[in-house]
């Protein structure tokens, strides 16, 4: 069962970003299923190793789609990237390192940071886009 799920208020237009998007949702989603069914940690491991590497590889993407529209929030979007990358891959040093148990709190921030970086973050990028370009404002993904 998914617990975050893709809307159409998540699309930029830019294919590339929302096929990124759509990937992130699906591994947050396969990571809730391995923690909700209780799987052992390597399991979950492999799945953040997954997400952890997707994310990086995303982020150069949508700042390379955003340094070739010379979009103006470059440097300040870069930075919100590192920051969500560090505390991505301090969960899976976490994870890896701590034999506790992860709380549900690790999870609820991989759900919320996916659909606030997109609503808050990458919409501002489309809607730069669209001004900048009004024929991409019929674009789909």
């Amino acid at each position: 069962m998914s617990w975050i799920s893709w809307k159409d208020a998540y699309r930029t237009g830019e294919e590339a970003i929302d096929r990124d998007h759509k990937t992130l949702f699906k591994l947050i989603n396969e990571f809730d299923d391995a923690f909700q069914e209780s799987r052992r940690r390597r399991d979950l491991l492999a799945i953040l190793n997954q997400l952890v590497a997707y994310a990086e590889g995303h982020f150069q993407r949508e700042e390379a789609i955003m340094a070739a529209h010379h979009y103006p929030e470059l440097e300040s979007h870069q930075q919100l990237h590192e920051q969500l990358y560090d505390t991505i891959y301090a969960l899976n040093e976490r994870l890896q390192n701590d034999p506790r148990p992860l709380e549900r709190e690790a999870i609820a921030f991989l759900k919320n940071w996916l659909g606030d970086h997109i609503l808050h973050c990458d919409l501002a990028f489309a809607e730069f886009i669209r001004r900048k370009n009004p024929s991409k404002s019929g674009a789909n993904a």
